[in-house]
């Protein structure tokens, strides 16, 4: 498995981790969107409302400085994510009429597509395994550390992450919660563009070769 993990570097490294970042932003919007209005009344909607952008933020960090302290932020993150997916598909569940007594609901499709779905921590450790693999021996990858700033376009990422910052501190409060989810429809746009624009590079140097 680490051998594998190993031949993730360079330019291949930077995209991973792009995805694994629109990826957590979109979470990050839904977490924003459905848990925000009911952290008061619930204490369970708090923890992805916290591992989610600190996720992002660990994301960003090791864009902006590759090192040893950001890849074990970015690990330490990932598996937190991970954890939080996993146990929150169980109120997930029970908020959809499943527990250990009752299993039969899982016999009926419509539980997974309820609400409050139970898809969605799936995705989230979902996200975090990719995180994780994006993450693995990144302070020692010097193609990534010049990949993150010579790549085409790289400049979109760096104002996607300040929006997402921007984004991060609106979304607590319900006043700013609207400019919080457009901050991050922004980013997200702004990192897919510079993924189109990579794929699109890679694409032109194979069909020159």
């Amino acid at each position: 498995m680490t051998a594998v993990l190993d031949r993730i570097r360079g330019e291949a490294r930077r995209r991973l981790l792009l995805v694994t970042t629109l990826y957590f932003g979109i979470l990050f919007l839904e977490s924003s969107v459905g848990h925000v209005p009911f952290m008061a009344a619930n204490w369970l909607t708090l923890p992805p409302i916290v591992v989610l952008p600190l996720s992002l933020l660990a994301l960003a960090a090791a864009f902006l400085k590759p090192a040893a302290a950001t890849e074990f932020f970015l690990r330490f993150m990932m598996i937190v994510a991970a954890a939080i997916g996993i146990v929150g598909v169980f109120p997930h569940l029970a908020a959809n009429g499943v527990t250990w007594t009752k299993l039969g609901p899982l016999l009926n499709g419509s539980v997974f597509h309820g609400e409050p779905g139970p898809t969605w921590p799936i995705a989230i450790a979902f996200g975090a395994l990719m995180g994780l693999c994006g993450g693995f021996g990144l302070a020692n990858d010097r193609e990534f550390a010049q990949a993150v700033w010579r790549g085409p376009l790289t400049w979109l990422d760096k104002i996607a992450f300040l929006l997402l910052v921007v984004a991060i501190a609106l979304s607590p409060s319900i006043g700013t919660l609207g400019w919080a989810c457009t901050a991050i429809v922004a980013a997200s746009i702004l990192l897919l563009a510079e993924l189109l624009v990579a794929l699109c590079s890679s694409l032109w140097r194979k069909d020159v070769r």
